[in-house]
């Protein structure tokens, strides 16, 4: 068999058994982690309850339009590429590379992240352990479960995503227990709320600063776009999960800030420590930072584990599109591209030494490129999910033939354009953020240049082979 023929084979060698379940806890997984159980306090003691509230519906809105997109396009076009499938199809490939790369360089980098963060954690329970010790042990489980067929890796991501998930159903009940007076002295009631300031203590400019901040707290939602290629019906399972996602994410967030902004005072949060723990100790519970960290370490963990998925389906299909090196497309018998895999843990393991090496420089640098890339690649959503309704009406298809199409066209994906766009103009004006911009899109230029530059030399050696 040809080389040709052999990676063509390989594409389409992705075993389709993920079920619709284990599809969403990707999305809700990657999703929820430790910026709901640490970082919130940042929101909570700045915006204030309302403000608070008001700057996570901006997040969350943005996240529902985004997946509103997605759900179109990807029940359409079923493909692991996601984003830089589509813009390759509906704007050009320079596009499609450079979003493509974007895109993986945002999912890989996170594992890293989310593998220091472990440690850290572990590092608290055992301070007598390095933390290097942990992240080894750590991207050793990672590279286990990532190294098995799709529905193994399902059911270890379904069991990490649940015990958070469980987690924060037990918090809400608690929570809601104590607010209603049940099994308390006296009910503490929603008093917080308006006690300390109003809802808006600190006024509107609080508010849109923090909704900065909000608008990427749901990073990771459209994640599920990498396993379409592995769900064996998509045109019946992505909708499905799709659906799960967007209410499951917006219920685990808001239920909880409502507990949180009822019990805890919004003046006492902060980043030193986690709200979830505040209220279990207030409830009673004397191993509340204990459980907590627990619970984090397997947020953090799941959220690694959904990243390393992604970014391994996303080097496979840009080296499917041509847009990487042919062998990170080869498959094996279990319909996993193992060369992809070990790219992504060589990566890792290259970005946590340098992480040690020289923490300000790299983190700082790595960060900057997570930071506006869900936003870019909102944006193309929105643009290609136009592109791909435009195509439709030049080429007479009609509606009825889609199995899944939003409701509300055109106002969603222009809605998320302009949102999406807010957020930029909003990062240039908070000095905590301009650092990304300033940082981030020169990145991004220069993997266009690239592109170009590779198209350009590529169109050249077919034209002589012509």
């Amino acid at each position: 068999m040809s080389n040709e023929n052999q990676i063509e084979s390989d594409q389409n060698n992705l075993k389709r058994s993920m079920p619709v379940s284990h599809i969403a806890m990707i999305g809700i997984g990657g999703t929820i982690g430790t910026g709901l159980f640490l970082s919130s306090g940042y929101t909570m003691s700045n915006a204030g309850p309302g403000g608070t509230l008001v700057s996570y519906a901006f997040g969350g809105l943005i996240m529902y339009l985004m997946m509103l997109c997605l759900g179109e396009l990807i029940v359409a076009i079923p493909d692991a590429g996601g984003i830089q499938t589509f813009t390759n199809r509906f704007l050009n490939r320079n596009m499609g590379f450079t979003v493509g790369w974007i895109r993986w360089l945002s999912l890989v980098i996170t594992v890293p992240t989310q593998l220091v963060a472990s440690s850290i954690i572990m590092k608290n329970i055992f301070p007598s352990i390095s933390e290097i010790v942990w992240i080894i042990l750590f991207m050793v489980l990672l590279f286990f479960l990532n190294f098995r067929s799709a529905t193994d890796f399902g059911k270890f991501n379904n069991l990490f995503s649940s015990i958070k998930l469980i987690f924060i159903a037990v918090f809400i009940v608690v929570g809601l227990g104590m607010i209603l007076g049940i099994g308390q002295s006296e009910p503490i009631g929603f008093s917080n709320f308006t006690a300390h300031g109003g809802l808006f203590p600190n006024g509107g400019r609080a508010v849109l600063q923090t909704m900065m901040v909000s608008a990427f707290a749901f990073g990771g939602a459209d994640q599920i776009a990498t396993a379409a290629s592995e769900s064996a019906n998509p045109s019946v399972d992505m909708p499905k999960a799709i659906r799960t996602v967007m209410i499951g994410l917006l219920f685990a967030y808001f239920a909880s800030f409502v507990v949180i902004l009822a019990i805890l005072p919004w003046n006492q949060a902060d980043l030193t420590g986690s709200p979830f723990a505040y209220i279990f100790r207030a409830a009673g519970f004397e191993s509340a930072e204990l459980l907590v960290n627990i619970v984090v370490l397997t947020s953090a963990l799941s959220s690694a584990n959904s990243f390393v998925y992604g970014s391994i389906r996303s080097l496979w299909a840009l080296g499917k599109e041509k847009q990487a090196p042919k062998w990170v497309t080869t498959v094996d018998t279990k319909g996993l591209p193992r060369n992809s895999l070990m790219v992504v843990f060589g990566f890792s393991i290259l970005a946590v030494a340098s992480a040690f090496i020289s923490p300000d420089v790299v983190y700082l640098f790595l960060q900057s490129i997570i930071g506006i890339s869900n936003m870019v690649i909102y944006i193309l959503y929105a643009i290609c999910l136009i592109r791909f309704r435009n195509d439709m009406k030049t080429q007479n298809i009609a509606l009825d033939t889609l199995e899944y199409k939003i409701k509300g066209y055109p106002l969603v994906p222009y809605s998320l354009l302009i949102l999406c766009l807010f957020v930029f103009v909003g990062m240039a004006f908070d000095p905590t953020q301009t650092t990304a911009l300033v940082m981030g899109i020169p990145t991004y230029i220069i993997i266009y240049v690239i592109g170009a530059m590779y198209y350009r030399k590529l169109m050249r050696e077919n034209a002589k082979d012509a």
